[in-house]
This record gives structure tokens, C-alpha cells and sequence, in this order.
């Protein structure tokens, strides 16, 4: 596993990858390589925002599993897209449980049950949601947006099949986890109360 800290959100794990390729490189270059069919937009180059949104859904779970990027368990997922507004701008979006105290009230007076920590050991565990039983179950959510602007942090993308298309599907993710970490790894350490 990982390490993870209090501002590390996302890790990209090339000694896992290397080490589980079946083609004696790269686990991630595989995938992508099966996945290759969607780079193709009518014949036509994907543009850098929209490559860095195909190779971070690759890279990340439910497509890789565990992923090649590894993101924080106690977080319920960082995604990638292009902006509304500009599509040649990034988004990700990082979605983390809240527990009830982040309100100024507790809902319920205490009868609603709150998210629970899964096994894994230490302070970032995996957040769940709890079996209702006799009480209603209350799950808050948070996403956080950040904007990744154009040409900043994306390298040129590649669309075909290959060690070149791995290489620029590793250089998109890695340069994504960084972004992640120096931009949303502090604002979520306030949100979820620094470090608990």
C-alpha cells in the first residue's frame, strides 16, 4: 500500500504496475492499451485536457483495480473532466465523506447512524456506509473542485496503442496526482479537520 500523509491525496504506484505487468512492463500500459479504442474522435487528435480525462479514469479504480494512481482510502474518489466553461481546461473532482460534525447541528439528536471506518489501519481508513438498522442512516458528502488550466500541467497526448502511449498516459496522471496533492491536499485537510 501507499504511503499516504495528511496533504498526499493521490500516488501514482509504478513499482506495483511494473511489477504486475503482463506484458513485462507495464500494467497500466495494457489497460490503456485495451481502452485504446476510445482515443479515437473521428479520426481527429484528442486534445491534452481530454487525454489527461482518459488516462486518469484508466488509471484510477473501478477501470484498474488497484489502480495505478491509488487514491487516499478514507476519500470517495478523485475524478477528472473537462471544464463546462472552456474545454480545453481540466477539472478534478475530489469527493470525501463528511461526518455529521461538520454541521452546526447534529441531525437527528444522535439517531441517525454516520459514516464508519472500514479495517484498514490508520488515520486515512476507508469510509463506509453504514447497514441501517434500526436507526436511518445520514451520509454527507463533499466535492471539491479544482481547475487545472490549459497547457499547465498536461503534456501532448499520444493516440495509439504502445510504450509511447503509456508514456504519455503516465507523464498526464503523474503531473494530475501532483496537482491533486499541492492544490487539494491542504484544502481537504481543512475540511476533514486536519488529519482528525
Amino acid at each position: 500500500m501507499p504511503e499516504f500523509d495528511r496533504f498526499t491525496l493521490a500516488v501514482v504506484d509504478d513499482g506495483y504496475d511494473e511489477r504486475h505487468a503482463s506484458n513485462g512492463h507495464s500494467r497500466f500500459g495494457v489497460y490503456l492499451d485495451h481502452n485504446a479504442y476510445r482515443l479515437d474522435d473521428s479520426g481527429s487528435l484528442l486534445s491534452r485536457a481530454e487525454f489527461a480525462v482518459f488516462a486518469w479514469t484508466i488509471a484510477t479504480a473501478p477501470v484498474m483495480s488497484p489502480g495505478y494512481v491509488r487514491v487516499r482510502p478514507d476519500l470517495l474518489a478523485v475524478t477528472a473532466a473537462q471544464s463546462e466553461d472552456d474545454p480545453a481546461d481540466l477539472v478534478l473532482r475530489i469527493t470525501a465523506p463528511l461526518p455529521h460534525r461538520v454541521l452546526n447541528t447534529s441531525p437527528g439528536g444522535g439517531r441517525w447512524l454516520d459514516w464508519e471506518s472500514d479495517c484498514y489501519p490508520g488515520p486515512w481508513s476507508a469510509k463506509v456506509e453504514p447497514v441501517p438498522d434500526r436507526r436511518p442512516v445520514l451520509t454527507l458528502t463533499a466535492d471539491l473542485l479544482l481547475p487545472v488550466p490549459a497547457g499547465e500541467l498536461l503534456p501532448a497526448p499520444a493516440n495509439w496503442p504502445g510504450i509511447e502511449l503509456a508514456r504519455a498516459a503516465k507523464r498526464a496522471v503523474a503531473r494530475l496526482a501532483e496537482h491533486v496533492n499541492t492544490h487539494g491536499g491542504p484544502a481537504v485537510d481543512e475540511l476533514l479537520g486536519g488529519g482528525r
